[in-house]
């Protein structure tokens, strides 16, 4: 179960949006939402706009609607807490055994990292592995106030589980 700062994982989703529009040639899309701050800005308000009036009218949205409706594309923070939510009453469910794996231990200990993953899956070290790209940070697309909002949602919806393992990208 790989966890990733839940800031850093919705502006990976905007730049993945991206590079499958330059692969499909959306040069609408590409003008519209350049690979940059304010790019992913406006491609997460015109995608809040698009379900705006649904999700003000659910009651499920009731406790924390008003908090992040203005955070940049906060239905994509919602979709991580569920995801890991989900995963981990899955592997709950079914008995599975899992290995948690925080993204960052990958930038401060690659190798005890990927030594720990082979452990766990009882794999043999045979090949090198791909090159590992640090530094893709993106916190500071988001304000002090933005960063609180989501820190209130995912602390009222989260598991107990999911919220010991995603608290610390709030310290």
């Amino acid at each position: 179960h790989l966890i990733r700062d839940p800031f850093d994982n919705i502006v990976s989703r905007f730049h993945l949006a991206h590079k499958h529009s330059e692969r499909r040639k959306e040069l609408k899309f590409l003008a519209k939402y350049p690979k940059s701050k304010e790019g992913f800005r406006d491609f997460c308000k015109d995608i809040g706009m698009e379900f705006r009036s649904e999700e003000k009218h659910s009651k499920f949205f009731d406790d924390f609607f008003d908090e992040v409706k203005n955070v940049p594309c906060y239905a994509d923070f919602f979709k991580y807490l569920q995801w890991h939510n989900l995963a981990f009453t899955t592997t709950w469910d079914l008995g599975i055994p899992t290995m948690i794996l925080h993204y960052e231990n990958y930038t401060y200990n690659f190798n005890g990292t990927k030594d720990s993953l082979l452990e766990f899956l009882e794999q043999e070290d045979n090949h090198d592995p791909p090159d590992f790209i640090r530094g893709k940070t993106y916190r500071h697309y988001f304000s002090k106030e933005e960063v609180q909002a989501v820190f209130s949602m995912l602390s009222k919806v989260a598991l107990q589980e999911t919220w010991i393992h995603t608290k610390h990208y709030f310290d």
